[in-house]
């Protein structure tokens, strides 16, 4: 199985009770990834990430794999390999 590190930023980090998980995971694409982990860990990570509507991440939501933004590769069907970092950004408030 190849392994992943997970690194969730703000509330996402929270919501799953570390902001960094480093785990062998059977998922080849982030959506599995974000399935695996809102079973493992708490499924609110999936209802917070997760428009269930459209089945796409919600607006202002940020997913990078290795540094890249998956909207530009391909958004949450972007395969997964071994050593990979997956990162996962809440919308950023402020002003």
């Amino acid at each position: 199985m190849p392994k992943v590190n997970i690194r969730a930023y703000a509330t996402l980090g929270e919501i799953l009770g570390s902001k960094n998980i480093d785990t062998s995971t059977t998922a080849t694409t982030v959506k599995e990834l974000i399935d695996i982990i809102s079973v493992e860990y708490n499924p609110k990570f999936k209802e917070r990430l997760i428009d269930q509507k459209t089945g796409e991440t919600r607006k202002f939501y940020k997913i990078l794999v290795n540094g890249r933004d998956i909207d530009f590769l391909d958004g949450l069907k972007t395969e997964l390999k071994d050593g990979d970092t997956v990162a996962f950004f809440p919308p950023a408030g402020g002003g």
